[in-house]
């Protein structure tokens, strides 16, 4: 009778502490549930209410990083942009003047780097840089496309990561690629990603989408089709208060977005002695 007691004691320690183990793992292991459309669009409300960050994409031999301190007009910005080729450049915007440097770390004249947009410049000298800048920044901002296409997917994985270091939350959302293009809103999709086209052809083209065209939109539907390919990944991981760390979209391209410096980065107007100022 003693043996069946014991048995019995032994067996309620047992449950006891196995059901600890298991609260346990599940409160340390499981991450905070989220939808889709929440993970599709959790980079973009972030950023809404937090807009002073350093952003670094990558992508297929391009890289743009950007450098932001408030999103009201008039914020300090640093923006560089390589896309390959030569066709390089930087932006810097202070409260108090812009500097420029195209291609990155080209010399303009003798130990001068940048040149301090003035008075004395003309629209036409600055269309270089400004194409670079706006072709940098339809990247850089990518993400508000991409949640057009990440709100169709299904969720495929979520697991907090990072062992003896900081702990994120990784998502992991996978893409049918064609039958998330056929609900696609082709109308904010282009806006997002082109919205000042340089060329009148696919002016005329997304003139045609935006007045719903069926024959345009199939055109577009099925270029966007063949740019991302039969499926992709979106993978996101967040740290435990929410803020984006990095993103990847793996599709026929690999893109990637590395968030940091949260509330803290700067920018800085180049060294005055590297900068180059037209006067009259």
């Amino acid at each position: 009778m003693q043996s069946m007691h014991v048995r019995r004691l032994l067996l309620v320690i047992l449950l006891v502490i196995t059901a600890g183990l298991m609260t346990t793992g599940s409160t340390a292991t499981l991450p905070p549930g989220r939808s889709v459309a929440a993970i599709a669009t959790l980079v973009g409300d972030y950023l809404a209410t937090h807009p002073t960050v350093k952003r670094v994409l990558r992508s297929s031999g391009i890289s743009v990083t950007l450098i932001s301190c408030g999103a009201e007009t008039g914020s300090p910005t640093d923006l560089s942009a390589d896309f390959g080729h030569g066709f390089s450049g930087r932006l810097i915007r202070t409260r108090n003047a812009t500097y420029f440097q195209t291609p990155i770390g080209s010399e303009i004249a003798p130990g001068k780097y940048f040149d301090k947009v003035t008075d004395y410049y003309e629209p036409y000298s600055l269309l270089g840089i400004g194409t670079l800048a706006m072709m940098a920044t339809n990247l850089i901002d990518g993400h508000r496309a991409h949640a057009l296409l990440i709100n169709r997917g299904r969720l495929t994985a979520a697991s907090i990561e990072g062992g003896t270091g900081p702990h994120t939350i990784h998502y992991t959302v996978h893409i049918d690629v064609r039958r998330a293009v056929e609900r696609l809103n082709l109308p904010a999709y282009i806006a997002y990603t082109n919205p000042m086209p340089l060329d009148q052809r696919t002016e005329e083209e997304y003139a045609k989408v935006r007045a719903g065209d069926p024959a345009a939109q199939a055109r577009l539907r099925a270029r966007i089709a063949g740019d991302l390919g039969p499926s992709a990944d979106y993978e996101l991981w967040v740290d435990l208060s929410g803020r984006p760390v990095r993103y990847v979209l793996s599709a026929k391209t690999r893109t990637e977005m590395a968030f940091s410096d949260w509330g803290t980065c700067m920018v800085n107007a180049p060294p005055s002695e590297r900068v180059r100022e037209l006067k009259g």
